[in-house]
């Protein structure tokens, strides 16, 4: 009996949880029935009342104003006054005597300049040094006379620091006839001056000589390339402050006159977002009187950040007087949209009519015409040349001066001289290999010849065809050095400019390189090594800011007359003119060569490039029959 009922105890068991199993489906089947028929009875409620569905926006926006008020808040260092009260907290926490270093420490030494005691600021994004003495350790990251710098620091210690003594320039009388230029447009209160002088006529001097004219107190910023920012502070020093603020900053950091603005909702933006928003929208610290615009044709670029950064910094409260210099303004119309305010002056037209610069041109009648991408050209024409030399230079309400070496009494023009070298057969053959390759390469490209792998075989090519003419140049360069002259070889490629040096170090030519992978100062050891003759060669890679040219009194440079090489032919005239002024500046004489290889691409750059030469000079106003001359013999 035992047995049978253990028997249906084990068989009445599964029967229990058959039907557990079974019914714990059922109930959850139940359970989302019921959780799809409260959520159709709620769909149908919300269709029935609209009432709520306009309330819920209501409330929604009610709270997205509060959390944007709140984050913005939250962003004390984004705004313009938020930027100036931390400046008044730093200021005021100073001891009587303590004082504010801020430094200029290079990134790769910030761990080294911390360790000696600087610190960072994240609202003024510098580091400083704090205290009664500047240590020994931070010495070298002390802030530069007339640097921007300087002048956060003069206002963060409320007062301004010893600048250097002036020694006094005496001005040449076309100079002094600039200076008054400028000095009268400031005075009759027009928005800027174009001085387009040659290269190497003198207009640093002339420029800070007019300004100092215009008065005294005034604040001023000077914007150009990195490469001339100690020329700029070393000429105000000599000449003068004047009771002036002078700040000079290179064009890369104009941005850092301008505080960021914020992200509307403080959602994250790519670097790119930033960096533009920053350009076009950041607020100026500090409201210009004068600003000057060094090599003002680097601002060509409307819409770059560039040229955003500058125009707004510039128009800061009631606008600066903009000094604009640049002996290669533009090498068409097209190119001269950074002289809106002087070209509406010219022509009664309001600045904003000038914002959309290639309609305004269309408008006047230059040949201009809108193409793919909404990219604008110019048909070549010498009415539209004339029609703005014309506006620019001859109108009764312009205020621009252009003048050439030989239009001043006693000063050389410039003498070009085309220069073929042949390639003997077997260069030859290699550079027909290498055209070879590069007809390849654009067959290849669907893209099309201005595609990026195109333009990079190009480059390629003009590379190797460089490299093939490198002996033939040290030997005409040791040539020159054996007649007593000191030869400045311009290149374009480094490699190129490594073996011309190789080749001259094998006759024991001794040769200073200057290019973009030294540092300043190094680069200016080289420079003054040339220039006081201990090296009868340099080879550069630069397009501007360094003076070649004989007598140069700052470092008491050899009388030995220059030759200029241009090894490497830019397609830029802007950048040919501006090589060519290395030398042949400061009334000394000095020929430049081109150097090129017959039949070649280097033949049909050198044509190109004297044709856009020849449009620059028509359109300034200059003399182009030599241009014309050897752009026909080619």
């Amino acid at each position: 009996m035992a047995v049978k009922k253990a028997t249906v105890k084990k068989k009445a068991a599964p029967k229990k949880k058959l039907p557990a199993k079974k019914a714990a489906p059922k109930k959850a089947v139940a359970k989302k029935k019921a959780t799809s028929k409260k959520a159709t009875a709620k769909k149908a409620s919300a269709k029935k009342s609209p009432t709520k569905k306009k309330a819920a926006p209501k409330k929604k926006t009610v709270v997205k104003k509060a959390t944007a008020k709140k984050k913005a808040s939250s962003k004390k260092h984004s705004t313009l006054e938020a930027h100036k009260r931390h400046q008044k907290r730093v200021s005021e926490s100073l001891l009587p005597s303590e004082r504010i270093w801020l430094l200029e420490v290079p990134y790769e030494l910030r761990q080294h300049a911390q360790y000696a005691g600087a610190r960072w600021d994240p609202a003024l994004k510098r580091w400083y040094y704090k205290g009664s003495n500047l240590p020994n350790g931070l010495n070298q990251y002390s802030s530069q006379h007339f640097s921007w710098e300087r002048w956060l620091e003069d206002d963060l210690n409320t007062s301004d620091s010893t600048e250097p003594a002036p020694s006094g320039v005496t001005l040449r009388p076309h100079q002094q006839e600039a200076a008054d230029a400028i000095a009268k447009a400031y005075r009759a209160k027009t928005p800027g001056f174009l001085l387009a002088d040659d290269v190497g006529l003198g207009k640093t001097y002339a420029t800070l000589s007019g300004i100092n004219q215009c008065g005294e107190g005034l604040k001023v910023l000077i914007l150009c390339p990195l490469s001339v920012v100690a020329h700029w502070r070393r000429s105000i020093a000599t000449m003068g402050a004047n009771n002036n603020r002078w700040c000079v900053l290179n064009y890369d950091r104009v941005k850092s006159l301008m505080v960021a603005p914020g992200a509307p909702d403080d959602r994250k933006q790519r670097t790119r977002t930033k960096n533009k928003a920053h350009a076009t929208k950041g607020a100026p610290l500090v409201e210009w009187d004068v600003v000057v615009l060094d090599e003002s044709h680097k601002l060509k670029n409307p819409v770059s950040q560039r040229t955003s950064a500058t125009r707004r910094v510039s128009s800061a409260g009631t606008g600066a007087f903009c000094v604009y210099l640049s002996a290669t303004a533009g090498q068409n119309p097209l190119e001269l949209s950074y002289l809106a305010q002087l070209l509406a002056k010219a022509t009664g037209s309001r600045i904003s009519d000038l914002n959309d610069f290639d309609g305004w041109c269309k408008d006047q009648g230059f040949q201009v015409k809108k193409g793919g991408y909404g990219q604008w050209s110019w048909d070549r024409n010498d009415r539209d040349l004339e029609v703005m030399r014309s506006l620019l230079f001859e109108s009764d309400k312009a205020f621009a001066m252009r003048r050439r070496p030989q239009d001043i009494s006693g000063w050389p023009e410039l003498q070009r001289v085309m220069f073929p070298q042949e390639l003997d057969p077997q260069e030859y053959a290699a550079y027909l290999k290498a055209w070879e390759e590069f007809r390849e390469a654009l067959a290849l490209d669907p893209r099309g010849k201005d595609s990026p792998s195109a333009l990079v075989a190009a480059l390629r090519l003009r590379q190797k065809a460089s490299l093939l003419r490198c002996k033939q140049t040290a030997l005409l360069a040791i040539d020159l050095v054996e007649q007593g002259l000191q030869v400045a070889i311009s290149t374009q490629f480094l490699e190129t400019g490594s073996m011309i040096t190789a080749e001259l170090e094998k006759a024991r030519v001794k040769v200073s390189n200057i290019n973009g992978g030294l540092n300043a100062s190094v680069r200016e050891e080289q420079r003054i090594e040339f220039q006081q003759g201990n090296r009868p060669v340099v080879v550069f890679t630069v397009t501007e800011g360094i003076s070649l040219h004989a007598g140069e009194s700052a470092v008491a440079a050899s009388d030995n007359k220059r030759v200029l090489l241009l090894h490497d032919m830019r397609w830029s005239a802007l950048d040919v003119a501006q090589i060519e002024g290395r030398c042949h500046r400061d009334g000394e004489n000095a020929a430049a060569w081109y150097l090129y290889a017959p039949e070649t691409v280097e033949e049909k750059v050198a044509s190109a490039v004297l044709h856009r030469l020849e449009d620059m000079g028509s359109m300034l106003g200059d003399d182009t029959t030599g241009l014309e001359a050897m752009w026909d013999m080619l």
